[in-house]
């Protein structure tokens, strides 16, 4: 197949790609300002299209079988440059007769609409998807381990050897990795009979915060401690990191506010997935929590955990 991915210099676009590759079939990554890509030594065909970018659009769809589909946050971004974008991906797939779109939510959409900004913008979306005329599967992950490397949560782990999230003491939570998203998509990318499908996906394991830091301690060979984040103090801490650059500091908190608190106390559980259903349809094998730790090798230096 050939397959192009938007947004592949992303951190999600960029696991997907090498999983492409490695399974044989021809890569398209797709970003703003693309640069040389080799995976095992073989380099990767890149073309660069902004999301505002009609032309570039239609010029690298053209001659696809599938596209993969990940667009940036709209929780941090105004939506409607996206969402236009989004309706420029699905009318140039729809023009070059493009046999499926494999759409990465990356996040949870639930079918009760919440009010909350982010997930209604990511419906949205599908649905322009859908409504392009271009058969669409839809997949949907819960929370990813790569955060916990990433902005907010590496400090704490990193400074002071602390998992800090805002999750309740209770909650559990089926923790995915970006490589087993990228796995799922492949899975997907190949099963065009599941056209109009939402897939909820998460990780093989359900663990609470506290569970989640025992993994990691055993896998990193250094005993971790954690903290359940409260919900106001998480958004004041993530409002004082956006300060000063001209976002809407307010309105993003809010919504943040009404996100994490769905999150933590919704009867339908959303960071809670059975994958035993989704895995007789898209047949991986997932990576559990240890495992991925091993691979991203954690050490002290200078008193501090370091990430490599």
């Amino acid at each position: 197949m050939r397959v192009v991915v938007f947004g592949a210099s992303g951190v999600q676009g960029a696991h997907q790609v090498p999983v492409l590759a490695r399974a044989g079939h021809t890569v398209v990554a797709v970003s703003r300002s693309p640069k040389p890509l080799l995976i095992d030594g073989k380099p990767i065909e890149t073309a660069a299209a902004d999301f505002s970018d009609t032309e570039g659009i239609q010029k690298v769809v053209s001659g696809a079988d599938v596209l993969f589909v990940n667009l940036p946050s709209t929780s941090f971004n105004e939506s409607e440059p996206i969402l236009a974008a989004t309706r420029l991906i699905g009318q140039a797939a729809k023009k070059h007769d493009v046999g499926l779109i494999v759409f990465n939510t990356s996040m949870p959409v639930p079918v009760e609409v919440q009010g909350i900004k982010a997930q209604d913008d990511r419906r949205e979306m599908r649905q322009i998807l859908r409504d392009s005329g271009v058969p669409t599967i839809s997949i949907e992950p819960v929370v990813y381990l790569d955060n916990l490397l990433e902005g907010w949560a590496l400090p704490p782990i990193r400074d002071r050897y602390t998992v800090v999230y805002c999750h309740k003491p209770t909650l559990e939570v089926s923790w995915i990795c970006h490589h087993d998203v990228a796995q799922l998509m492949l899975a997907a990318a190949t099963r065009p009979h599941l056209a109009g499908r939402n897939f909820p996906v998460g990780g093989p394991e359900t663990v609470r915060l506290e569970q989640l830091a025992g993994k990691l301690s055993r896998a990193w060979g250094r005993e971790l401690g954690f903290e359940n984040q409260t919900v106001k103090d998480f958004c004041e801490k993530i409002g004082k990191t956006m300060e000063g650059r001209g976002l809407e500091v307010e309105r993003i908190k809010s919504q943040m506010f009404k996100a994490y608190t769905y999150y933590n106390e919704a009867e339908d559980e959303p960071f809670r997935i059975d994958m035993g259903p989704v895995l007789e349809v898209l047949p991986v094998r997932l990576t559990g929590i240890e495992e991925w730790a091993g691979m991203r090798k954690m050490y002290s230096e200078n008193g501090y955990f370091k990430y490599s």
